[in-house]
């Protein structure tokens, strides 16, 4: 039993060697796969429409939330944020223990379960997983919910994501030095694509848009990689 732990860490490390080697491969794949997306849509195509107005819609309320109601404002960040390392945490067997929120001094999550396993991934979670858009589409593919109020909406969280999260980011966050420069740099730009790429499917085609971008990225990343195997 004590030589888990130990076991543990070896496979995890192993697993995020292997991640790391495939991520070009990921980045044929899905890239290409959002392309695919991107030349099929028509400009009288009403559903990315109404995803690009919830998401230009934000940003007046971002601005008057700011000046209105500043710490209620900073508290939902702060809040989204750390429910982002808490829900990748889970993922991971992280049983959280306690989650500590502020308006103006940022917050934590404690977790317990697998030691370190997994913690580069809850580390640089708030910067490539939006938390309230992925949730209202995991919801509306298994409740088949399909409206241009939810599109709206996904555009709003969206654009809250993005801009409260990345507009402070820099390598000076304590995240992203806690998870190493290098391997932000490597998991970020891959992880966006993915999460991004998959609201912007549903945005797109639906449930079955997003069920095809997850098949069809996996096939054109395994695709390239024979490729370079036969080679």
């Amino acid at each position: 039993m004590r030589e888990f732990p130990p076991m543990l860490k070896i496979i995890s490390k192993i697993s995020m060697i292997l991640f790391l080697c495939a991520v070009p491969f990921l980045f044929y794949g899905f890239g290409a796969e959002m392309l695919r997306i991107i030349s099929n849509i028509s400009l009288t195509d009403l559903r990315p429409l109404t995803f690009f107005i919830g998401a230009v819609l934000f940003f007046p309320f971002h601005f008057v939330f700011k000046r209105i109601i500043p710490a209620t404002w900073s508290y939902l960040q702060t809040l989204e944020h750390e429910m982002a390392h808490l829900l990748i945490g889970l993922l991971f067997l992280k049983i959280p223990v306690g989650i500590r929120v502020s308006a103006h001094e940022g917050g934590e999550v404690r977790q317990i379960g697998l030691g370190t396993t997994g913690q580069t991934w809850v580390t640089l979670a708030p910067y490539f997983f939006p938390t309230v858009s992925l949730f209202f589409i995991i919801i509306a593919y298994f409740a088949q919910l399909d409206t241009k109020i939810l599109l709206g909406v996904l555009g709003w969280t969206t654009a809250f994501h993005l801009v409260t999260n990345w507009a402070e980011t820099s390598f000076r966050q304590p995240d992203l030095q806690k998870a190493g420069i290098v391997k932000t740099l490597l998991i970020l730009p891959i992880m966006n694509l993915l999460c991004y790429g998959a609201v912007f499917a549903f945005v797109v085609g639906g449930g079955k848009g997003f069920g095809k971008f997850w098949t069809n990225g996996f096939t054109e990343t395994f695709n390239a990689f024979l490729k370079l195997w036969r080679m």
